[in-house]
């Protein structure tokens, strides 16, 4: 099965300090399956559909990468842009 790839998310792992890049529906959804901290607010909900409908088919990869970027922004876990690393 095709692994359903966007670019990168990155966000705050679980852990202080830990910084994950989020780069597919599955990685995403597994994240928000297995890492997420409760409910953040309304935007979890549409994220978790969104992507298990991407893997369903019926939503693009992309749309799915944007509904988990809105969560992610809205759990205050998404990495702020200074503090991104550069590609190697």
């Amino acid at each position: 099965m095709d692994d359903l790839k966007f670019p990168n998310v990155p966000i705050l792992g679980p852990r202080s300090g830990e910084h994950r890049l989020i780069n597919s529906v599955n990685a995403a959804l597994a994240f928000m399956l297995e890492h997420w901290l409760g409910e953040t607010g309304p935007k979890r909900q549409i994220a978790l559909d969104a992507l298990e409908s991407a893997i369903a088919g019926n939503v693009s990869a992309e749309d799915a990468r944007t509904a988990f970027l809105y969560a992610a922004d809205e759990a205050g876990i998404l990495e702020p842009l200074d503090n991104r690393r550069a590609p190697a």
